[in-house]
């Protein structure tokens, strides 16, 4: 992409070659198929449709299809108006990388016990969607407008702005993660949760090399194809989701016969001792399995099919 050149210019039919057509329907095909197991991964997982964990995972899986969807008529002469296109792209973006990071930080509450930083992160988070969302929204609909000079400026530069402020926002919260998971490798040295909490440890690292590779492609001047990748390395990242949530599945059921704290704060989780555990490894459906002491913000508390029931420990 030339200094002058817009990315809202560069996503026209004519200023596209036929390989890098070729390249979004493809990666739009994938972005679909992946949203579709999603949404029924979610929906077949969770045995309460409640609590932050599942709403976000949920509405950020549903908005990989109307994102998708939005660049295709964007992009390809298909006779949608361009207002509209740009509508499903905003709104579904929005869900896509806010939803991720409310993912990310409800998810957070099992290894961290510190409200006032749980505090600080949503606090993060609702501020970065107002000062990103909002501003980039506005620019890219006034670079549809035919004195679009100003605003195709202005959304270029701030493209680049909102794309690392949220590269750095869940990298910050996968970092908090991936070092409160290692500080559990610590505290369990036996071989079982060592490499249950490595693989969770290795999921994570993932998924921050998939926000740097966002970056980078955007940064490589490829703004074409990134837009459709992202939503490709965001589905890869839902997905990764249920890989974490089988492997804290097996921490906590490993954990119900030791009587051991699942957060590495020794304060943080109380766990039933009177829990216990098929041969089969599911729970006993009249115990409970461990949830932590700070259930009213725990969206984990809701619960998963087949594993039991509980109550919050205040």
């Amino acid at each position: 992409m030339s200094p002058a050149e817009s990315p809202v210019t560069q996503l026209t039919n004519q200023e596209l070659d036929q390989t890098q057509k070729y390249v979004i329907a493809s990666f739009a095909a994938i972005v679909w198929y992946n949203s579709i197991e999603l949404i029924a991964l979610c929906l077949t997982t969770f045995k309460r449709y409640r609590g932050w964990y599942f709403w976000s995972l949920f509405i950020a899986s549903c908005s990989l299809i109307p994102h998708g969807l939005g660049f295709i008529f964007f992009i390809y002469p298909l006779g949608v108006s361009a207002y509209v296109s740009v509508t499903l792209i905003i709104v579904s973006w929005v869900c896509m990388v806010t939803g991720h990071s409310l993912i990310l930080w409800s998810r957070l509450h099992l290894v961290v016990q510190a409200r006032k930083l749980l505090r600080f992160l949503l606090v993060m988070i609702l501020v970065d969607a107002i000062v990103f969302h909002i501003p980039t929204t506005v620019l890219l609909y006034g670079a549809l407008e035919p004195n679009r000079d100003r605003f195709a400026n202005g959304y270029k530069v701030m493209e680049h702005i909102q794309l690392i402020g949220f590269a750095v926002q869940e990298c910050v919260i996968s970092s908090i993660y991936i070092w409160e998971t290692s500080k559990l490798l610590r505290l369990r040295p036996d071989r079982l949760h060592y490499t249950i909490l490595t693989q969770l440890l290795g999921i994570n690292i993932i998924i921050l090399i998939l926000d740097v590779a966002v970056v980078g492609i955007e940064y490589a001047n490829f703004y074409a194809l990134q837009v459709m990748f992202k939503p490709v390395a965001y589905s890869i990242k839902f997905k990764l989701e249920y890989a974490i949530l089988g492997k804290l599945i097996q921490i906590a059921r490993v954990s119900l016969s030791s009587d051991e704290p699942l957060s590495s704060n020794s304060q943080g989780a109380d766990l039933s001792s009177s829990t216990q555990v098929s041969s089969q490894g599911n729970v006993a459906p009249d115990h409970e399995i461990p949830v932590l002491r700070s259930c009213s913000f725990c969206a984990f508390c809701t619960g998963f099919r087949k594993h039991g029931r509980h109550r919050s420990r205040v």
